[in-house]
């Protein structure tokens, strides 16, 4: 007996040591796979940065890393939740935009010693991994198959979401990895009822708000939705003292780790400016079309994509993929078969997989629907319907009487309105009118994380079905699912490949104007103009370079006095907007000749006239974009392509 017991025990560590040396092969692979989809990002490590200098936020977040850093270790006191040094003399509240602490904290010994280029490059590289890991864990807990695992954790960290954000420089909603881990441990807490995994739920669910607001808010809703939706099968459980007590461990956590966050963040924001008309509010809703575009990014036929359907690169590449999208459709085929099969037979037996493929299947469309937005768009924008006049006109009355004065959260809906057309309205525009803090976002097409991971969830679902049906049906049934799982995972890189990266890289490095300023002595501030170019992540970012205050800045929001500044700075050369740049204090103010076009040869003339300024120099930029097929086929994406001439006047 006692040898049967060795034996025993002899076999179950070695069992657990090929396991466990199959999931770190596994995570090597993703790794590798991160490291390939997003070159060549690892080249350039500590000089270049994906993405276009303008538009786009990547300056800003590389400037936030700085910033946290410099704040933290190199000044005091100081406090890195206001920057004294941007938008002088008002200076700039940091949670006026996002600070995405989840990704600032954890870079701050990269900051420390590589510098904060390396940190953010390392910090986006570091969120494809773990993505990736997150989604095969889940999906492992789920199914007990490796390979579905691998599949799901793929789909779910190389989405073109992801790759289009990581170009747009929106290094908040790169925090992707903790939603699997919310989903994981909030399914355990459900099941089980234990205090240890809503501790761990809410954890993840705060580490994913404090990598976005817009995270905040999506993760809760998205977990809130999975819960009642997986708890459909609990019912009797979810009055239990034991997951009455684990759901209060997990609000009173949250709320103690982002109360103190959350509100000051709230009564900042409410400062902000927000949309007067229902259509700015509906234009960041998505197309169904963008669910089901072809990846833009591919380097094989992107480009040609994107002349037939100009799609926003940055917020609308959603595209699912059709190997997932077939995944999944065999996942939800096989739950039907045994939902049939079970019927059949007249076995009650409570079949935990197809409830849970069931939670997460309506999880994807809930989340699908609110991707769309306010109202239904087309190829070109708001899908309108020709109607009779009168018909038109109470729709119209209708939409008034609920936006205006029916609404919580009030809009005016009429600059919508077409005559004899009415528009679609979704769900969105419920929530957006009646939910508290909904209004806080405008963009609904980041809705669709959840739909992504729900996909990428499905698709594990129906790999795991179809690696079993190959090992019932085949003797060699090992090397048929290993060429399987390579066809597959080729055709989902073949598929969201976006390398060499599609959307360029930008070079980080000094102006040749602020290394200017920087040999300028004295203690004052620096107005760039036009505002356009002014309020920018390059101009913020010249902050770390010349070491001096600049009355402008970037971020989501913008201080109030400065709002309402604006249109006498946007009147410069005036005598109200130099009044105004000397009580100030500023000395410099730098002109973009490039970027003003045509109005600039006036321009130019009024500020050699005027006796209040006098020409300093003029300092033409370095190109610093390179690499991009996607952009230059767009409107409105100059910016990222110009090489500016910058006029620099003395203010006297």
């Amino acid at each position: 007996m006692p040898v049967s017991i060795g034996m025993d025990n002899r076999m179950t560590r070695r069992a657990r040591s090929s396991g466990m040396r199959a999931h770190l092969f596994a995570l090597a692979g993703l790794a590798l796979l991160s490291v390939v989809l997003t070159y060549p990002l690892i080249i350039h490590l500590g000089s270049r940065i994906p993405g276009p200098p303008a538009p786009g936020d990547n300056l800003e977040y590389v400037y936030k890393v700085w910033w946290f850093k410099h704040a933290l270790f190199e000044l005091s006191p100081a406090t890195p939740f206001f920057n004294p040094n941007a938008f002088y003399p008002f200076g700039y509240p940091v949670t006026l935009s996002e600070t995405t602490l989840s990704n600032t904290i954890p870079a701050l010994p990269l900051t420390l010693v590589f510098g904060e280029v390396v940190a953010y490059n390392l910090t986006l590289l570091a969120s494809f991994i773990l993505s990736a890991l997150g989604m095969y864990l889940l999906v492992f807990g789920w199914t007990h198959s490796r390979s579905a695992a691998f599949v799901s954790g793929m789909i779910f960290a190389f989405c073109p979401y992801r790759l289009s954000h990581m170009g747009a420089g929106h290094l908040p909603l790169m925090g992707t990895q903790w939603l699997p881990f919310l989903l994981l441990f909030l399914d355990r807490m459900v099941t089980h009822g234990r205090r240890r995994d809503a501790v761990l739920a809410a954890l993840f669910y705060v580490l994913g708000a404090l990598s976005a607001w817009y995270y905040a808010y999506i993760y809760a809703l998205a977990g809130l939705v999975f819960v009642l939706l997986r708890a459909r099968l609990w019912r009797k459980l979810l009055f239990t003292r034991r997951f009455v007590i684990a759901s209060v461990t997990f609000g009173v956590i949250c709320l103690v780790l982002l109360g103190p966050l959350v509100w000051p963040v709230t009564r900042l924001w409410s400062q902000g400016s927000r949309p007067g008309s229902l259509k700015y509010v509906d234009s960041f809703s998505a197309s169904p079309l963008d669910l089901v575009y072809p990846n833009v990014l591919q380097p094989l036929w992107g480009t040609a994509l994107l002349r037939w359907y100009s799609q926003n690169p940055n917020e609308n590449n959603l595209y699912l993929g059709l190997v997932p999208l077939l995944l999944t459709a065999v996942a939800l085929v096989s739950v039907r078969r045994r939902r049939a099969t079970s019927s059949s037979t007249g076995r009650q037996k409570d079949d935990g997989r197809r409830r849970l493929v069931s939670a997460i299947a309506w999880m994807t469309v809930v989340f699908l629907v609110l991707a769309l937005g306010t109202t239904l768009h087309g190829k070109w924008g708001p899908l309108y319907i020709r109607v009779p006049a009168s018909v038109e006109r109470v729709f119209t009355a209708g939409m008034t009487l609920l936006t205006k004065h029916l609404a919580l959260y009030p809009i005016s809906s009429y600059s919508l309105r077409v005559e004899d057309h009415i528009f679609v309205p979704l769900p969105t525009l419920l929530l957006y009118l009646f939910l508290p803090f909904f209004n806080a976002m405008r963009v609904w097409t980041r809705m669709a994380i959840v739909s992504i991971a729900g996909v990428a969830i499905l698709a594990g679902f129906g790999w795991a079905w179809l690696s079993g049906r190959i090992a019932t049906a085949r003797p060699d049934s090992r090397l048929a699912t290993r060429v399987g799982l390579a066809l597959a995972a080729g055709l989902i890189v073949l598929e969201f490949a976006a390398f060499p990266f599609a959307l360029g890289m930008t070079t980080v490095s000094a102006r040749p104007v602020d290394q200017w300023l920087a040999t300028q002595p004295g203690d004052w501030s620096v107005m760039e103009l036009p505002l356009s170019k002014g309020l920018s992540g390059r101009a913020l970012y010249a902050l770390r370079t010349h070491g001096k205050r600049t009355s402008t800045g970037y971020g989501t929001f913008f201080p109030q006095a400065f709002n309402e500044a604006r249109p006498v700075l946007e009147s410069f050369p005036s005598r109200e907007s130099l009044e105004l740049l000397q009580g100030w204090n500023v000395r410099y103010v730098l002109l973009g000749s490039r970027t003003y076009g045509q109005a600039w040869p006036a321009l130019e003339r009024a500020c050699n006239d005027s006796p209040g300024l006098r020409y300093a120099l003029a300092v033409e930029d370095e190109p610093v974009y390179s690499g991009d097929r996607v952009l230059r086929w767009l409107p409105g994406t100059e910016p990222a392509f110009l090489v500016d001439l910058i006029y620099v006047y003395e203010v006297l």
